[in-house]
Formats: structure tokens, sequence, C-alpha cells
């Protein structure tokens, strides 16, 4: 299949490309810096653009199957008023135009979904991010917000505390309070997972949170 990446520059980033092409699938890879993506030269193709940019984002999506967003805030200093949420809001109306179903979306416990049980630790977490991080964790939450109400073949990927290092060991998944979730997850395990669910259908529509086994 063919991919359309959004965030691909970003610590996740080179971890989600690889494992793309590992399960052999071409790129189409959406940056404003076309250099951070120099090792991958000849392998994906970059298109070039910011997120207010509707005729580059309908060009990385032009013969995409499905897209991948790693876009998040940039740490604790968001810029404007929630600039992911309305970054999707741009690729979501392109993705409707190209007649592209399947989205993929990293997100976190700053959105809860309807299956979700009580867990301390994630709710304590959650909190403290929204306290110390209050624009991100409002732009994450708006962002999910977002995709799911829309009509969208969509799957918001919750995760807890990343950590460079490559896809290894089992990850568990599941609803946060039902499932035994840890708070670490590795990006290697994370982009596996990303990249499996473009053709995976368990997850359609809902919201799972994982973290390394």
């Amino acid at each position: 299949m063919r991919i359309a990446l959004f965030g691909a520059t970003g610590s996740t980033g080179k971890f989600l490309i690889q494992e793309a092409l590992r399960q052999g699938h071409s790129l189409s890879v959406y940056a404003r810096d076309a250099q951070k993506l120099q090792a991958f030269h000849g392998q994906i193709d970059v298109v070039v653009g910011n997120l207010e940019d509707k005729d580059a984002i309908t060009a990385c999506l032009r013969g995409s199957d499905a897209v991948i967003s790693a876009l998040g805030p940039n740490g604790f200093k968001v810029q404007g008023d929630r600039p992911v949420m309305h970054g999707l809001t741009h690729i979501i109306a392109a993705m409707k135009q190209a007649n592209i179903r399947r989205l993929i979306q990293i997100s976190t416990a700053a959105y809860r979904d309807p299956k979700d049980g009580f867990a301390f630790n994630v709710r304590a977490f959650a909190l403290l991010f929204q306290i110390i991080a209050r624009k991100g964790f409002e732009d994450i939450r708006a962002t999910a917000e977002l995709i799911a109400k829309s009509d969208l073949e969509w799957t918001l990927v919750r995760i807890p505390n990343l950590q460079d290092g490559p896809a290894a060991g089992a990850i568990d998944t599941g609803w946060y309070g039902k499932a035994r979730l840890g708070m670490k997850l590795s990006r290697g395990n994370l982009a596996k997972f990303l990249v499996e669910q473009v053709s995976d259908t368990q997850f359609i529509r809902a919201a799972p949170g994982i973290a390394d086994h």
C-alpha cells in the first residue's frame, strides 16, 4: 500500500519510515524541511509544506491508500491555538476529497475513550500534563475529538512515555482501567503498531492504549 505520513521529522519519524519500508509500503512524507529526511533519499517521496498549505497536503495524499499522523504538540511550547487540530482539519478535508478513508493518529490519555475504566496512574499523569502543558494537552484532546467525530475509518493510538529503541518484545493493548498497560513504550514498537493498523481492522473507530509488555 501507499501511505501518506505526517509528522515524520519528529523523534518517532525515522522509526515509522523504516518500519513502513520494512513492511513493503511506499511512502509520501510531508515535511516543512526536506533536509531532515536526507537519510531516506531515493526511498521515499517528500512533499514540502506546512499544515496550512492545502495544496501541498493534497499533493502528499495523491495516490495514497491510508494516512498515518505522528503530529503532536512540540513539547511545552505550543505556538498558536491548537495547531495540530487545525492541521488535521485540513488533512481530513483533503482525505475526503481524495476518497481516502483510513486515518491512524497518535494520541494520549488526554483523550478519554468511552470504553475506559478508571486507572489512577493514567488519570494522575494526564492531570499533571494538563497542569504543566495546558495548551499541548488541549490540542491533543481537541485533535482526538475532531477525528472521533469524523466519518473516517480512524484509529487513535494512545501512548504513554516514549523511549528511543527498536521494535522488540510484545506490547499490551486495550482500555485504560481495564487492561494491563504500563507507562513506557519504545518508539520502534509504536512504529510497528501504527503501520500494522493500515491493514488491521480490529481498532477501526477506537482509541486503544498501548504500552510495552
